[in-house]
This record gives structure tokens, C-alpha cells and sequence, in this order.
């Protein structure tokens, strides 16, 4: 690069405001000041009134003249300043010229240097992930470490503390989940739906708590049935054909159905649960 370019020339602006003056200003205002005097409260009439028009002819011809006196001064006066204005543009342009591609070609290399910085931060989490045992994807790249000003050590130790926040996170969450299984299959229900509770962020103890809502629900559902059941049974009775008939009314009020269910075992499971909560008897076929 030419260092010529480098070094602008000292410059200033000399501007000195030229004065305006009215000649005979104090005269004018004076011999305006004795027609306000005379004027301004003077009452008009027949006798008065082809004086007065004569006057305020004068007087509307007097301020015509002072305007386009002023507008001509005024064009005079900014002529300068607007000569001034255009020069000033056209350099302000000459400069844009040069500020614009250098500011596209920073930030183009902005852009590289971020985008080589990204994938060193890739690399080293790619680098860093097995030593933590935590998965490359569920690290996410803090904007901070892309900066400039961030240094190889600061980002390599906020990674660390990154994937250990994470790795704890995930060991909690293994916990509690073999916490929630081993309590849900003790108290014989399915897993699953709390499970996905856990993985949504619920706290374990609250879901251990709504288990034990659940069975104590469930458990008193069956015994109000039990109940139920046993009233009832003083008033049925079984026929040879295997009916359960109401000796009060004569209505079958029970009948047993043999079925061969195909399923998968998630289906089987769900199966089993909906007739264990509404109270339908079944029992396995011996050699199945």
C-alpha cells in the first residue's frame, strides 16, 4: 500500500459571517414609528379616506420593496454557503467510495474469521465430548467463544464447564428415571408415560407422588367394585350354561367369552391395564 494515501493534509475552514446593514435603518424606523403613531388608532372617515388609501399604498409599496430587498439578500448570502454544502458532499462521496469496499471487505474477513473460529470450536468439542461422556449434539456453541477476544484457554475451560453441567444433568436424569421404573413396576404400572414426564423436565419426586395418587386412586376404584360385586352376588346366580343371571329380575348380567388376543407386548400391557381398571376378569389358557 502507498503510504501517500495514508496521511491526509492538515485543512480548515475559514468562514467569516459578512454584516448586513440597512442605510439610514434608524431614519426608516423612526418615520415608520410616526405613522404607527399616527395610524394605528386613527379613526377613518369620508374626510380621511382618500388620504388614508394614498398612505397605505405608500406603506404596502415600502414593505414590498424591504421583502424582495431581504429575498435578494438572502439568495446573495446563501449562494456561498450552498457552493460550500455541494463541495462538502462531493468529498464526503470522493470518501464513501474508498469506506464502502473497505467495510465489505471487513466484514467479509470478519465473516472467515468467525467462520474458522466455529469450526475450531467444533473441533474441540468433537475433541473434548468422549472425555466428558456426553453426546457432540447436545453441546451448543456460546456466541462468546466466537469472538475475537475470546482466548484457546478461555474457550476449552467453558466447554468443560459446559459438558460437566450436562453430563451431571443427564446422570440425574438416568437416576431418575431408573428411580421412576423400579417404583412404577413395584406398585405394577407402566413406566412409560412417567418416564416421558421425566424427559419433559417434571421433578422426580412430584411423579413418585402422583404414582402413589394414582395406585391409591386405582385401589379404591377396585374396592368400591369389590363391594359392588359382592352386593350384587346375594341377588345372581350361575346357570349350567355358565350365565350369570339376576334372580331379582332375570336378566344375564354376566357372561364369559373366550378370546385369543395377538398383540405386541407394549398393546398387551396396555390391554391389561384397562381391564384390570374396569374390573374384567380373565385368566391365562394353560399351554399359551
Amino acid at each position: 500500500m502507498d503510504n501517500s494515501l495514508i496521511n491526509l493534509p492538515d485543512y480548515s475552514v475559514d468562514y467569516t459571517p459578512a454584516p448586513i446593514v440597512i442605510k439610514n435603518g434608524a431614519g426608516l424606523e423612526a418615520a415608520i414609528a410616526q405613522y404607527v403613531a399616527r395610524y394605528q388608532n386613527m379613526v377613518i372617515t369620508g374626510d380621511t379616506e382618500a388620504d388614508t388609501k394614498k398612505v397605505r399604498a405608500k406603506l404596502n409599496k415600502l414593505k414590498t420593496a424591504l421583502d424582495d430587498r431581504r429575498k435578494e439578500i438572502k439568495r446573495n448570502y446563501d449562494q456561498p454557503l450552498h457552493e460550500f454544502e455541494d463541495k462538502i458532499k462531493g468529498l464526503k462521496a470522493s470518501i464513501d467510495m474508498i469506506i464502502d469496499p473497505i467495510d465489505v471487505g471487513l466484514s467479509d474477513l470478519e465473516t472467515q474469521r468467525r467462520d474458522q473460529k466455529r469450526q475450531e470450536v467444533l473441533d474441540l468439542i468433537a475433541e473434548m465430548a468422549p472425555n466428558y461422556g456426553v453426546e457432540i449434539d447436545s453441546v451448543d456453541i456460546d456466541p462468546r467463544w466466537l469472538n475475537k477476544s475470546a482466548s484457546h484457554k478461555q474457550v476449552v475451560d467453558e466447554i468443560g464447564a459446559t459438558m460437566t453441567t450436562i453430563k451431571a444433568a443427564a446422570d440425574k436424569l438416568a437416576d431418575d428415571i431408573a428411580m421412576i421404573t423400579r417404583y412404577a413396576n413395584v406398585q405394577n404400572i407402566d413406566p412409560l408415560p412417567w418416564i416421558d414426564q421425566l424427559n419433559q423436565g417434571q421433578d422426580v419426586q412430584y411423579l413418585l407422588s402422583a404414582i402413589d395418587n394414582q395406585v391409591a386412586q386405582a385401589k379404591e376404584r377396585q374396592h368400591q367394585r369389590n363391594l359392588q360385586a359382592q352386593a350384587d352376588a346375594e341377588h345372581q346366580t350361575e346357570t349350567k350354561t355358565g350365565k350369570v343371571v339376576d334372580t331379582d329380575t332375570g336378566e344375564v348380567v354376566d357372561r364369559t367369552t373366550t378370546l385369543k388376543i395377538t398383540g405386541s407386548i407394549g398393546q398387551l400391557t396396555a390391554l391389561k391395564g384397562y381391564m384390570d381398571s374396569v374390573g374384567v376378569k380373565y385368566e391365562k389358557v394353560a399351554g399359551e
